[in-house]
């Protein structure tokens, strides 16, 4: 066991859970949705927003995942789907839901991050479809088999932490329903490289740096999962995040996603050292 597990090891649910609210606190003041100057959501933009970083204004690491996030919930057809999403932070994806016909619930550890989603709402109009609260995942303020869709959008590394995540999350969702998960994931050679140099120590408080092995336990008490890791080569794009609005630096990535889906099309096994994973648990 490493010494950051020991020491997450020794510290409680509670504790954890008082640095992570006030951690999240300073990261969501003064937060903007989706890139944007302003908390007015046009669905248009998130989709162009959440694409490949090599493409004109999208965003510069993870949107491609996202993408494919919206592609599973098939985000065109999700008027009048019940939709939770946990960790919301500042509620960007919970309102880009609800403008998009859905009802919408969600919830975060932060009082900063919910009171900006709530905010959002209503200057987005879906005030009335569209509701967050203060709450954690261990204990999720919602009627069972009430949700179609609950979303884990780069929260699980944070919430697989607490005890009773998994059965809340089954708890909620109705049968037939869809728990999608979006992650990093450990084993890239490049990713665990650029971490350390990025990150040099700063990792958040309480991140959990997941494996696929991870999220299979999650999936137990599911009828079915299914784990699409994507991202070898191109996980290369952390060290050039910066500097993606330079048409060389696309261009690079470009052809780096080329060559990954050639060798991933020709070996699939070297999925297993992909950095990056969406999965769908099926209840």
């Amino acid at each position: 066991m490493s010494a950051r597990s020991l020491e997450m090891n020794a510290i409680s649910a509670d504790e954890w859970e008082r640095i992570e609210r006030e951690e999240h606190d300073k990261v969501y003041t003064g937060m903007r949705p989706f890139g944007l100057k302003s908390a007015r959501i046009d669905p248009a933009h998130v989709l162009k927003w959440e694409d490949y970083c090599f493409n004109p204004g999208a965003r510069p690491d993870r949107g491609h995942r996202t993408r494919r996030v919206f592609e599973l919930m098939d985000i065109e057809n999700i008027k009048g789907l019940r939709i939770l999403d946990v960790g919301c932070g500042i509620g960007q994806y919970g309102v880009f839901f609800a403008l998009k016909g859905a009802e919408v619930r969600g919830f975060d550890l932060s009082p900063v991050g919910v009171e900006t989603a709530r905010q959002m709402a209503k200057e987005n109009g879906v005030a009335d479809r569209c509701h967050f609260a203060v709450a954690n995942a261990t204990a999720m303020p919602y009627p069972d088999g009430h949700f179609d869709i609950v979303l884990f959008h780069e929260v699980l590394h944070h919430a697989i932490k607490y005890p009773g995540v998994r059965e809340e999350a089954l708890r909620v969702l109705k049968p037939g329903g869809k728990v999608i998960i979006s992650e990093t994931l450990r084993g890239n050679a490049v990713l665990d490289l650029m971490r350390k140099v990025s990150m040099r120590g700063e990792e958040a408080k309480g991140d959990v740096i997941l494996e696929p092995e991870d999220i299979r336990r999650f999936a137990r008490g599911f009828s079915s999962h299914r784990i699409e890791q994507m991202s070898l080569l191109f996980m290369g794009k952390r060290i050039v995040q910066n500097h993606t609005a330079n048409p060389a630096v696309r261009a690079g990535l470009r052809a780096l996603k080329s060559v990954d889906d050639a060798v991933l099309g020709a070996f699939p096994s070297l999925r297993q050292y992909c950095g990056e994973c969406v999965a769908v648990l099926q209840k």
